[in-house]
């Protein structure tokens, strides 16, 4: 099958939207600011899933974990494997989860985040014998406030190129 140039703008726009995640998630910050740091690459593939589930599936999702994985020097694999589970969640219900409000969808993002959040935790702790803080789970949080706006967002930059 011929990719038409219209389908190869459309997966530059989602991966350069991805790349915009990486770049936040691994922005320097002070300690505080890091410490609330939402997922950033998480909630972009979530948006994208949700959205597009035809052209976003689990295997990108793999992909985007590995290069977190690189990026943040984290056990290879980690959260290749928490993004993939999340969403297949979020693709195998992308029909009820369009139909919540904003609101209902930025409490189903903490969860979300909350699962990839225990995921990487769990195994990180069996790996590496990693030790559990409070400020593990703030992302949670701060991803569920700007899942509003991140989601404004892409759909502006999914309706301003034509993706369907």
């Amino acid at each position: 099958m011929i990719e038409t140039s219209s389908s190869m703008g459309q997966r530059f726009v989602i991966f350069m939207t991805f790349v915009v995640a990486l770049v936040l998630a691994t922005m320097p910050m002070s300690f505080w600011a890091a410490a609330i740091r939402p997922d950033w690459p998480l909630l972009v593939l979530l948006y994208w899933v949700i959205a597009l589930p035809h052209r976003v599936s689990i295997g990108i999702a793999f992909i985007l974990g590995i290069s977190v994985d690189i990026l943040i020097g984290s056990s290879f694999g980690i959260h290749a494997g928490a993004y993939a589970l999340v969403s297949y969640s979020a693709a195998r219900h992308y029909q009820r989860i369009r139909n919540f409000s904003l609101l209902q969808q930025s409490l189903l993002m903490a969860a979300l985040v909350a699962v990839e959040r225990i995921i990487v935790f769990l195994i990180e702790y069996y790996l590496n014998d990693a030790q559990f803080f409070g400020q593990y789970f703030w992302p949670v949080l701060s991803s569920a406030i700007l899942w509003p706006w991140l989601f404004l967002i892409l759909r502006k930059v999914r309706r301003r190129f034509q993706m369907i």
